[in-house]
């Protein structure tokens, strides 16, 4: 195997685990995806063919260019778009996830924010965006990522930030890389589910613009550790 294939492999390899990892964690469901951008052509990224999620194998990962085309005849997510535009707005981009995560869903349909609550979360900035579909193209969508225009304006609403929701639909998770997204995509959930308790509860406390700032540098340095649990977790279930 020649050293580019090996690292295509490798990048291929962490899709799977990433995939699955998120799964086994309850954050992805039948219809979301993982991407990562090709480590040697930056105008590329690596998706899945268009397969439920558990029957991902390196095998059916797929090469797209940045307006999310393909030369491979199999099948490809609608959403494919999202992944796309996210890359070429974002050079600093080099994983995409778009999920359904349970816990985060309530914040795509109601007007509270979501906001970070602990430090595990401080990543998510003071606020997280969301995207809405219907102030360009009204209210009879069918709430999908499915084309260019409406994916370009996905990726203009994440902006410079790490994580954006789409009204009444789903989370993007983006980051510089597969690992540092399961990581975000994880904690994400955690503070969803942390913050609606809390509101149940009282008047919540939620971070500083310096605790975001500060929290985030320090926890960021401890994305494999995650990593590692969750795959040890895997193998634990035979799911490695």
């Amino acid at each position: 195997m020649t050293d580019s294939n090996a690292t295509r492999h490798k990048v291929f390899q962490e899709l799977v685990t990433a995939t699955k990892i998120l799964l086994n964690e309850g954050i992805l469901d039948t219809f979301g995806h993982i991407s990562a951008r090709d480590p040697e052509d930056p105008q590329s990224f690596f998706l899945a063919q268009k397969l439920a999620p558990s029957l991902i194998t390196t095998g059916d990962i797929l090469r797209f260019n940045l307006d999310g085309e393909t030369s491979d005849n199999r099948p490809s997510y609608l959403e494919r778009y999202i992944h796309s535009e996210i890359y070429k707005a974002r050079p600093d981009v080099n994983c995409v996830l778009h999920s359904h995560s349970p816990a985060v869903l309530p914040y795509c349909f109601t007007d509270t924010p979501l906001r970070p609550v602990t430090h595990m979360g401080a990543f998510m900035g003071e606020a997280v965006p969301v995207y809405e579909i219907r102030d360009k193209q009204g209210d009879e969508t069918d709430l999908f990522g499915g084309g260019h225009d409406v994916c370009a304006d996905i990726a203009e609403s994440l902006g410079g930030q790490t994580v954006v929701l789409m009204a009444r639909h789903g989370v993007v998770n983006v980051g510089s890389s597969i690992r540092e997204v399961v990581f975000r995509a994880f904690y994400l959930e955690q503070e969803a589910k942390a913050l609606t308790a809390g509101l149940q509860i009282g008047k919540v406390k939620y971070l500083t613009p310096g605790e975001v700032k500060t929290a985030g540098a320090l926890v960021g340095k401890q994305i494999d550790r995650g990593w590692d649990h969750w795959s040890q977790r895997l193998r634990e279930k035979g799911l490695a």
